[in-house]
């Protein structure tokens, strides 16, 4: 069964179309050539960075709701269930661009792996700067909207290449922000990043830490240990943790039943999954759609 999420793949444009740039004014994106407007939660394949100059409005992303900071920058991996709410006095930028993008010729699709606001769900997506750090990255911006929209020869390779400095950049400041209280001088830091990308990729078949352990040439006892170092959980609480966030979901972005969730996550019984669902939540699952519902209604 195919997942049934809205998925969007990138926005198509004539030129550029494995990398784009739109400055957004207001509550809407007004450049046509970006189809995805939405007011329903969605995902997308491709990976998407919001830089909020004046922020106004909500971002809601995996069942955590944001307010819209001035000065900060949002980060989404492909797959990632978000909507954002902006207001009228909203102004910002948002970059998108493909994985193939990225790694062509220069072979930084690891680099993408090592990022830690993408591809991480044990870290916050979310960078607030100071003015001065804001303005860092901002004349960056500038700098490839410039090239974005005059384009010369060697344009893609030089985007390529501003996208790169961006992202470092980001991860300087977010290193910076985020060090000692994410543990990430840790010699085992990468380790677990490590096992956070096989478990996005494998969640779903893959259900024992046993099987990533292998993998990444461990115990089970020593991943979980080097994991709950770094994040406060186990492997295996993780893994039932992002089990959970995508049940949730299912429950609430689609129409599935109980069973046909419990299918799609690789459990052959689902009144096992639904026991395990209310374990961890404490409400059966067609309870929490029930309560979710209702919010949305609201």
């Amino acid at each position: 069964m195919l997942d049934p999420i809205k998925t969007y793949e990138m926005p198509y444009t004539p030129q550029q179309q494995a990398f784009q740039l739109y400055e957004v004014q207001g509550k809407t994106i007004s450049n046509k050539t970006y189809p995805h407007e939405t007011d329903r939660p969605h995902r997308h394949k491709y990976y998407e960075i919001c830089v909020f100059v004046t922020g106004a409005g909500r971002h809601e992303i995996d069942f955590a709701t944001h307010e819209i900071q001035s000065n900060s920058i949002h980060f989404l991996s492909p797959g990632q269930v978000h909507l954002i709410s902006r207001e009228e006095d909203y102004h910002g930028y948002l970059l998108v661009f493909s994985k193939d993008f990225y790694a062509l010729d220069t072979f930084h699709e690891d680099l993408l792996f090592q990022l830690p606001f993408f591809n991480n769900p044990t870290m916050i997506p979310i960078l607030n700067l100071d003015q001065v750090g804001f303005q860092d990255i901002l004349s960056l911006i500038h700098t490839i909207k410039k090239e974005y929209t005059t384009p010369q020869e060697l344009a893609k390779e030089i985007l390529r290449s501003y996208l790169q400095v961006f992202l470092l950049k980001c991860k300087q400041y977010y290193v910076h922000y985020f060090a000692e209280k994410k543990n990430m001088l840790d010699p085992h830091f990468t380790l677990v990043q490590q096992f956070n990308t096989l478990l996005e990729q494998q969640f779903r078949q893959n259900h024992l830490v046993q099987d990533y352990a292998d993998q990444l040439s461990l115990s089970p006892a020593l991943l979980n240990k080097y994991v709950k170092k770094i994040t406060g959980s186990t492997a295996g609480e993780l893994l039932m943790e992002r089990l959970i966030l995508q049940a949730k979901r299912y429950l609430i972005y689609t129409d599935l039943s109980n069973k046909e969730i419990a299918y799609q996550l690789n459990y052959e019984d689902p009144s096992y999954f639904s026991r395990i669902f209310k374990k961890k939540t404490g409400l059966t699952p067609s309870e929490f759609r029930q309560i979710e519902n209702e919010k949305y209604q609201q």
